[in-house]
């Protein structure tokens, strides 16, 4: 009875594995195309309203879901007086939160180098930061897409056999 119970709890352990890391791999295309929609509106309030950055980064975190979470931090950092400029508050935001999404380590490169120009540049400068981000953006997501396609299916057969094995090796 208690191997019965043993190998289920086992197969059921590493199935759920499987399943988180293939959520994860579909994950990632997600946020980024979130991602690009934020720098999007990103563009169109600069453009259009004129605000200032810090009242754009938190209309934007509002509505950002997931990915919102670095526009919010940034935000509060530069409230709080955690750092002296914009693009300062956007790094110190990314590198505290992008182990809370399923973003990595390259999308966070392409995420710092568009920060590094914030606030230092005229509006046209901001605009060509911006779509620069963008097409890295795309890209990311690209591969990102096709590593979900090759990834996701695997993943969760991975997650059944491993488990299937290690039940036969114990039993």
């Amino acid at each position: 009875m208690f191997k019965i119970i043993g190998s289920l709890v086992v197969l059921l352990s590493s199935s759920f594995l499987g399943y988180i890391m293939s959520r994860d791999c579909s994950k990632r295309p997600q946020q980024l195309r979130r991602m690009q929609n934020l720098l999007q509106m990103f563009e169109n309030q600069i453009t259009y309203l004129s605000d200032v950055l810090a009242e754009v980064f938190e209309r934007i975190g509002r509505a950002g879901g997931e990915t919102g979470i670095f526009f919010i931090t940034a935000v509060e950092l530069l409230k709080k007086g955690q750092a002296s400029s914009a693009s300062e508050a956007w790094e110190k935001a990314v590198k505290k939160c992008i182990r809370m999404t399923a973003l990595n380590k390259e999308d966070e490169q392409v995420l710092l180098s568009f920060g590094r120009s914030l606030g230092n540049t005229d509006l046209d400068g901001q605009i060509r930061n911006i779509r620069l981000t963008l097409g890295q953006l795309a890209m990311q997501e690209r591969k990102a897409e096709e590593n979900r396609k090759k990834n996701e299916s695997m993943y969760r057969s991975l997650g059944i056999l491993g488990g299937m094995a290690v039940v036969i090796v114990l039993v």
